[in-house]
């Protein structure tokens, strides 16, 4: 027997007669054309119909919008979006059901939370796929800074563009879901929603679902099982967690806008808000960037995040007028005061960005050891790498605390922090709920585990990895379940063809053509550290990891500067790194000893004489040593990266066992011989797109110039018609900057292919700025295929991560 969790909708819909409400759709079929009930269509003569003892409701006032589809993403935020694009270019018939005005959720210029990258933590892990095309293409676009509190109409405008273009993505915008229908208690039949401003009723069927929803609602009101709050210690042996469970969790934030109008213009505090007379009474809660609202202005425990969030506005409101009332009038710091008396506020959010949420159980629960000594799933399907950031619960109204710190901090780095780690399938569905996908914060992990996993850009790359699985469920007809048991690895190719990226997975396509071509080049670069005279002093232990493609390592040479009035002698170390986040190696492979001088600055060298395996990652090691510094190199935030690709610094914060990774573009100045050429043409074709165990990047010699070539040849001719690359949009920089185009990427280039009569050009860009693209062309047959790069961004190397060649462009999974 059916189990119906009806709304006031599919009440209503009953009441008037209008058939279909209920009934069972089964495993993926046609999207059929939608059923729409027009007001004015009761019967003549029937005023009205009663409903129980809910009273009266005049019929005909009303339209009912029935219609069926593949898959129904509720949720318009990043991981959202993200899902709904990701199936839908899968060849699977979506609607995505979001309440507000415009896609975004937090990231939404309505709330203004930035989706920061996860490299504030690690190098080279920018998130790429969907979410990299979207930023890539807001940058381009957008004149204001790329911030937290500064997102504007430019990010809402490139969500919905992105959106509307898909053909089997339908939007229901300011729809809200109010209740849901069951096929059977193990199964969501329908989502039953409201649309304002439109005064009509949706009730939307399909056989899968996935919440986006950010709080969980949808697989809340199906009945699936969730966390809430804090486990205990014991429940996963997890030593960050509080030793008995607790409801204590993070609260709500609002940010504001300020801008500088030229003038003094006066604040007036109202009286119904906060006051923050002095600065002790803000905790060490920093204030000086004026024209932005901050983090720390967070309302939560007690309060329930959910149940209470009208009562956590209103108390948020309270305490940003406040704080904005202590910048401009009471701020003891005369500079900000004098900084501030031009600003005036140009937007308050009304909407809290909501950090606490269920988390819907799945098959499997991510834990706090897999997010800090990660050993990677079967069934991964994207990344984290986000440190574990919890917050103070009560926020902004434990006045007698400080912010929890950024995890990357030194005195809360050993033990708050993660290793880039994989995020599995079985924690992205409901164990009870069958046909229930989980995306952004929802999906199943511990309180410590989801400290790290809720964030904004972390949600979005599990989105597109749920989206896509959600393609092999049509295609197989199946539940994701049984996507996650027998059909993990043929998702994980899917989505490395689609520019995800997940740890420790490579390209195993059999049917992509370039794997089986020698590639050839203009020239590549070698590995060339750039000098500095900013020096990083030796007060923690410093490291260096670097790629190697000779089979020895006879010496390195360090860029040093030492105060000390006598010479000094230091011991390097060298190791082996699994991969260019792995400084855990405690055994060295070899050592060398060398001296300082007094009051040096300049190369020392340190004989190694070690053996090395080419295409490997190796890392440098030094002792902590008062008096002695090792020269820092920093990117500029707007020229091309000079940091070499695949290498990252690190110190060992209180001497502790886990290394931090330097990043925002750093490296250590040092000289490796014999010299490295770890940036050759074969690296387009190794199987992975950014730097994780190995370069895996060709960049051309800069001293080559342009046109730079690249070319894949043969043993026969192949018949070829589709071609995608990856380019390279720096996963090691964080996007700040506005109408920003990476300068390392390729902007004008193109593919020929060679024929009897020449060189054959089957596809051209002259205004190129993305990480990945496509080009579909007639078909060649022909044993060599170049790519010829006329000109970058501003780079002056070529850079692409990637080359796939193949006979057929790739079809829709389902």
């Amino acid at each position: 027997m059916a189990l119906y969790r009806r709304t006031f909708i599919g009440r209503l819909a009953a009441a008037l007669g209008i058939p279909g409400v209920g009934a069972s759709l089964g495993l993926p079929q046609a999207t059929p054309a939608p059923r729409v009930t027009e007001p004015g269509q009761a019967p003549n003569g029937q005023l009205q119909k009663r409903l129980g003892s809910r009273g009266f409701i005049r019929p005909g006032t009303i339209s009912i919008i029935e219609q069926g589809f593949d898959l129904i993403v509720v949720g318009g935020g990043i991981s959202g979006t993200c899902a709904a694009i990701s199936a839908a270019r899968n060849g699977v018939k979506v609607a995505l059901v979001h309440e507000r005005s415009m896609l975004g959720g937090n990231s939404s210029s309505e709330v203004r939370l930035f989706p920061e990258d996860t490299l504030v933590f690690s190098p080279w892990i920018k998130e790429s796929g969907i979410l990299e095309e979207i930023v890539a293409e807001e940058r381009v676009r957008n004149w204001e800074p790329y911030l937290e509190s500064l997102m504007n109409c430019h990010w809402d405008l490139v969500l919905y563009e992105w959106a509307i273009r898909e053909k089997n993505l339908t939007l229901f915008l300011n729809t809200t879901m109010r209740e849901i229908e069951m096929r059977d208690p193990e199964h969501i039949l329908a989502v039953h929603a409201v649309q304002l401003g439109t005064e009509k009723g949706v009730v939307l069927r399909a056989p899968l679902f996935i919440d986006t929803t950010g709080d969980g609602v949808l697989g809340y009101r199906a009945g699936a099982a969730f966390h809430w709050g804090q486990e205990g210690r014991d429940e996963y042996g997890e030593t960050l967690a509080p030793e008995k469970p607790t409801d204590e969790v993070m609260g709500n934030t609002l940010f504001f806008r300020a801008r500088d109008t030229g003038k003094p213009i006066e604040f007036r505090r109202p009286a119904w808000t906060a006051e923050f007379p002095t600065e002790a009474d803000l905790t060490e809660r920093d204030h000086g960037f004026i024209e932005g609202g901050y983090w720390w202005i967070e309302v939560g425990y007690p309060l329930h995040p959910i149940k209470d969030n009208e009562e956590i506005r209103h108390e948020a409101l309270r305490q940003l007028l406040g704080v904005w009332d202590h910048i401009k009038n009471r701020c003891s710091d005369t500079r900000i005061r004098a900084a501030a008396a031009n600003y005036a506020l140009e937007f308050v959010g009304f909407w809290p960005y909501k950090r606490a949420s269920r988390r819907i159980l799945g098959d499997s629960v991510l834990q706090e050891h897999d997010v800090r000594s990660p050993q990677g799933h079967p069934d991964d399907i994207a990344y984290g790498g986000w440190g574990i950031d919890r917050h103070v619960p009560g926020g902004i109204h434990r006045r007698d605390i400080a912010p929890y710190p950024d995890p990357g901090l030194t005195e809360y780095f050993q033990s708050l922090s993660t290793i880039p780690y994989g995020i599995p399938l079985q924690c992205c569905y409901s164990r009870d709920i069958r046909n229930l996908f989980t995306a952004g914060r929802p999906i199943s992990a511990s309180y410590i585990a989801y400290a790290s996993s809720r964030v904004l850009t972390t949600g979005s790359v599990v989105g597109q990895g749920v989206g896509a699985a959600a393609a092999l469920c049509k295609k197989y007809r199946c539940e994701p379940r049984e996507v996650a048991r027998k059909h993990a690895a043929e998702l994980q190719q899917l989505l490395l063809r689609q520019d995800a990226f997940i740890p420790g997975v490579e390209n195993q396509d059999s049917r992509d053509l370039a794997k089986q071509a020698e590639v050839s080049a203009s020239g590549d670069c070698p590995l060339v550290f750039p000098d500095s005279q900013t020096f990083h002093p030796l007060r923690f232990p410093l490291a260096q990891i670097f790629p190697v493609s000779t089979e020895s390592i006879e010496a390195v040479e360090l860029l040093l500067k030492s105060d000390l009035p006598t010479p000094v002698q230091l011991r390097l170390g060298l190791r082996k790194a699994g991969h260019v986040w792995d400084f855990r190696g405690t055994d060295d492979i070899a050592t060398a000893t060398a001296t300082v001088p007094a009051n040096h600055q300049g190369f020392i060298r340190f004989d190694l004489n070690a053996k090395a395996e080419p295409g490997t990652l190796y890392y440098v090691h030094l002792r902590d040593q008062e008096g002695v510094s090792w020269a820092e190199f920093t990117d500029s935030p707007e020229a091309a990266s000079l940091v070499p690709v695949a290498t990252s610094p690190a110190d060992q914060p209180n001497h502790g066992d886990r290394w931090r990774p330097a990043t925002n573009g750093k490296c250590f100045s040092m000289r490796v011989t014999p010299t490295q050429r770890p940036y050759g043409p074969k690296n387009v074709v190794v199987g992975t797109s950014r730097p994780d165990r190995w370069s895996n990047v060709f960049v051309a010699d800069p001293e080559g110039g342009f046109p730079a070539w690249l070319e894949l040849r043969w043993p026969e001719p192949i018949t070829s018609r589709y071609v995608q690359i990856t380019f390279d949009t720096d996963v090691n920089r964080r996007v700040e900057r506005p109408l920003f185009r990476c300068p390392d990427c390729v902007k004008r280039y193109d593919i020929a292919l060679a024929t009897d009569g020449g060189w054959k050009v089957v596809a051209e860009e002259g205004d190129h700025y993305n990480r990945w693209r496509s080009h579909t062309f007639d078909p060649v047959h022909s044993d060599r295929l170049r790519i010829q790069v006329h000109e970058t961004n501003g780079g002056k190397s070529a850079r692409i991560y990637e080359v796939r060649v193949y006979e057929h462009p790739p079809e829709p999974v389902a």
